[in-house]
């Protein structure tokens, strides 16, 4: 059965209207995407001394958002529901492949451009299971895509006629709850377990810095992992700055760099718990 539609949606400026909203469709859909997937964890990471922590967010949104256009401005112009699933699909496999890339490849790389104090300090290598990954988060993201996209033509339909801007701006509304559940899921994939490794040694070396010649009862010392700081407790200073600085190819084990005052140190997280630490070399 055919879908009606007013005679006027044939219209050129109408057409024209619609391909335009299909673009900022799917730019909207991007943003939100980066902000649940790469921008709450940037947030989370800047709380805890990370070295450029916005970087990776920075690194994501801006093809997302480009990807997302792209996708919503050219199934607005196809105009079949059938064309706009295909191409949103099409998107979800970039998203995925930026989910897992991004954290495990692309940053580490801009870290180093970025600060070149951490030239040969960063050991990130590519696993085979990377794939795995990959393929987890696509089955995740084009769930929700596959939704956009159904509803990306009708919605569009409804907004570029509607008068006002609440009947406008809804339909993007929709996707952005869609997106940002599927930002959540994948950001619990793969940046959580890069995160926690951060904020537990971020917290081991605070524990230490506000009890430095105190009397700590030793189940505590325990369970914030002093020990994991016993040959290196002489550099730690206030002034930190931590980053992942490698990983094994489940992201249990995870080695942490912290930029102290005068030293680079490094330590094994095994299961977001500090295990022990070394110094690695001098900062300038």
């Amino acid at each position: 059965m055919s879908v009606y539609k007013p005679l006027s949606s044939n219209r050129a400026d109408v057409l024209h209207a619609k391909r335009v909203y299909g673009i900022w469709y799917g730019v909207a859909l991007g943003l939100a995407f980066s902000i649940f997937a790469w921008g709450i964890d940037a947030y989370l990471l800047s709380q805890a001394n990370t070295i450029f922590p916005w970087l990776k967010f920075f690194g994501g949104v801006i093809p997302a958002v480009i990807i997302g256009g792209l996708a919503g401005g050219l199934s607005a112009r196809l105009d079949k529901a059938f064309f706009a699933v295909l191409i949103w699909a099409v998107a979800a496999l970039i998203f995925a492949w930026l989910t897992v890339m991004l954290p495990l490849q692309i940053t580490p790389r801009l870290l180093g451009l970025a600060e070149p104090g951490l030239k040969g300090l960063l050991h990130y290598e590519y696993y085979p299971e990377f794939s795995a990954r990959i393929g987890v988060a696509f089955a995740w993201i084009t769930i929700f895509m596959f939704i956009s996209g159904l509803l990306q033509l009708p919605l569009s339909e409804s907004a570029v006629f509607s008068t006002s801007v609440l009947g406008k701006v809804s339909p993007m509304l929709i996707s952005l709850v869609l997106m940002g559940i599927a930002g959540t899921i994948v950001d619990g994939l793969n940046n959580e377990l890069l995160r926690n490794p951060i904020n537990e040694l971020d917290a081991t070396i605070q524990f230490y810095i506000d009890n430095q010649g105190k009397e700590v009862d030793l189940k505590e010392s325990r369970r914030m992992h002093q020990g994991s700081l016993r040959a290196i407790h002489e550099l730690v200073t206030p002034e930190r700055s931590l980053i992942v600085s490698g990983h094994n190819e489940f992201l249990e084990e995870v080695d942490v760099l912290v930029k102290f005052k005068d030293a680079w140190v490094e330590c094994q997280v095994l299961y977001s718990q500090p295990v022990n630490c070394k110094q690695v070399g001098q900062t300038p």
